[in-house]
């Protein structure tokens, strides 16, 4: 049986402000994507389904990787307000000024305050102090990637949750070090 989910009023009304406006969303570049707008339909009750399995932690330190005008991280913030008994922190890191100067203009008011926005490259952050880690593909370039894949795999904390990581990319592009890393980690669909 489908099961018809309304979204949050605060979801749409953060979508509606990002769809009204003129921000062009498209930059050109050779080897990283532009905006991409990610399906929030995989995402719904996503902390609840992490929950269920037993593995969503009492103190969660979530990091958007290339957060562009953060949706998918505002929809797991709002997620959030389910858990009273659990910790959040959200951090978003995002190089290119004009989504961070519309983000700071437009959408940061309704994150109240519990946002920490980074302006600067994905591969100069130190990813060990966050154990929910959310990225969808920043890179056209297969080496980039796997540099990236490689980063995450080696720096997140024990028992951090990664979402984004591509099996099949791994595992055809990625060095020997890099797949037996892979291989290490507990995966779950």
């Amino acid at each position: 049986m489908t099961e018809f989910v309304e979204p949050s009023q605060f979801l749409i009304k953060y979508l509606k402000t990002i769809n009204d406006s003129e921000i062009d969303l498209n930059y050109f570049s050779e080897d990283e994507w532009c905006y991409i707008q990610s399906d929030l339909e995989t995402n719904i009750f996503l902390f609840k389904r992490i929950d269920e399995i037993g593995i969503l932690p009492d103190e969660i330190n979530a990091c958007d990787c290339g957060i562009g005008l953060g949706t998918v991280l505002f929809d797991l913030y709002l997620q959030s307000k389910e858990f009273p008994n659990k910790k959040f922190t959200f951090t978003g890191i995002e190089k290119y000024k004009k989504y961070i100067d519309f983000f700071n203009d437009n959408l940061i008011e309704c994150w109240n305050g519990e946002l920490n926005l980074i302006h600067g490259d994905i591969m100069d952050q130190n990813y060990s102090k966050y154990n929910f880690i959310y990225f969808y593909q920043p890179f056209k370039n297969s080496d980039k990637s796997m540099n990236f894949y490689s980063k995450i795999i080696k720096e997140a904390p024990k028992g951090a949750i990664i979402i984004g990581l591509d099996d099949f990319k791994i595992n055809t592009y990625g060095d020997s070090e890099l797949i037996d890393n892979f291989n290490k980690l507990n995966r779950s669909n």
